[in-house]
């Protein structure tokens, strides 16, 4: 028989594990980008009308809902770098620059090869320095 002494000790060291988890912050891991080649699926053509969606939002200045819509987009086609891209947008006009910094990142990851997006993803960047002052 294990004294209770030893199993209250026990019970701390698993709490304290579990609590140590719980508070770990998730990281976003960028997946590659699709292949040119890829079939447009019904999930990419749904994810497309949630951005558009996203996108119209941001421009009527409702980011919350914007970012709900671009969420959804993101679950349903990952590799878009568009949707990364508004959800950016979208924390900063919320003028959190933690996030919009975060999703710029991705946004870049994702649109390296398309010049018109590296300018306004750099465009962009320039706008979230300016709100981190």
């Amino acid at each position: 028989m294990i004294p209770k002494i030893k199993w209250l000790n026990i019970f701390l060291a698993v709490a304290l594990c579990l609590s140590a988890v719980g508070c770990m912050k998730p990281t976003l891991t960028p997946e590659p980008p699709p292949s040119p080649e890829q079939p447009v699926t019904p999930r990419i053509l749904a994810s497309l009308q949630l951005t558009e969606q996203g996108e119209s939002l941001l421009n009527k200045g409702k980011p919350d809902a914007a970012i709900r819509v671009l969420e959804r987009a993101i679950n349903l086609n990952p590799g878009s770098g568009e949707n990364y891209y508004y959800l950016s947008e979208g924390w900063l006009q919320k003028g959190e620059a933690k996030q919009a910094k975060e999703f710029n990142s991705l946004a870049e990851i994702y649109l390296n090869e398309y010049s018109d997006w590296t300018v306004r993803i750099a465009r962009q960047k320039d706008r979230i320095q300016e709100l981190e002052k």
